[in-house]
């Protein structure tokens, strides 16, 4: 800085310069938005668990129409949970909270099946969850397959630990406590299905019974047993954010 006629001049060499130019557009960066990275310390996205009722809308799952169908049972069970996790302090959401399917929400080029598979991964990896839940029933050639299977990516250790959990909750929660049947057991398996391996975040995918079970069919309409379950599924969840 140097004093000519009366007044103060300052010099800047180019990098000086760039560096104030660096500093100001930052300081108005910061001003208009916050960073992208403080989304980290967010509250709201470190409490986000994804809920997903599998198919919907024109697709019913498994099931029979003049019975019962498969995206009813989850869904039911979806929002019971839901009601479970939100006494918990959660932020939940729903990849569908109505008989819908959710193909119009994804603009890639496939069939509708997978652009319903898409929609559903979008949601789950743009809330950012610590866990989330794929809600199934099941269903065999045979009458005698029961129990509830959770299933996890191959991979994912995580997804694993979550899967344990939950099982734990479940034999103890509803078989032991409610279907007082300890010879009953749920079951934790490893498959390569395009919802837990497309999503970048925790995840099982849970059959909660099949629906080609005599037994089963008749709870899967129990209002209690689809509210013991979600009971235990909150509980396996409870346990792995620990």
């Amino acid at each position: 800085m140097k004093k000519r006629d009366g007044v103060y001049i300052i010099r800047f060499n180019k990098k000086s310069l760039l560096l104030c130019i660096i500093f100001l557009t930052l300081m108005v960066l910061g001003l208009k938005k916050p960073w992208k990275l403080s989304r980290v310390f967010n509250h709201e996205n470190l409490r986000n668990i994804v809920l997903d009722p599998g198919h919907g809308g024109i697709d019913g799952g498994t099931g029979n129409a003049n019975d019962i169908l498969e995206k009813d049972i989850n869904l039911d069970v979806a929002l019971k949970l839901k009601k479970e996790l939100l006494v918990e302090d959660y932020n939940i959401i729903m990849t569908r909270e109505e008989d819908q399917s959710l193909e119009e929400f994804s603009n890639i080029k496939a069939s509708r099946y997978r652009r319903d598979l898409d929609a559903r991964k979008t949601i789950i990896n743009e809330n950012e969850p610590l866990v989330f839940v794929s809600i199934h029933v099941n269903a065999s050639t045979g009458p005698k397959a029961r129990g509830i299977k959770i299933y996890h990516f191959p991979d994912s250790i995580e997804g694993e630990i979550l899967a344990n959990n939950i099982k734990e909750s479940v034999d103890e929660y509803v078989y032991d406590d409610f279907l007082k049947d300890e010879n009953l057991r749920s079951e934790v398996l490893s498959e390569d299905y395009y919802i837990l391996r497309e999503t970048n975040f925790t995840g099982v995918l849970i059959e909660i019974g099949f629906i080609t079970n005599p037994e089963e069919n008749k709870l899967l309409k129990d209002k209690k047993y689809k509210e013991k379950v979600a009971y235990a599924i909150k509980k396996g969840i409870l346990e792995y954010l620990k």
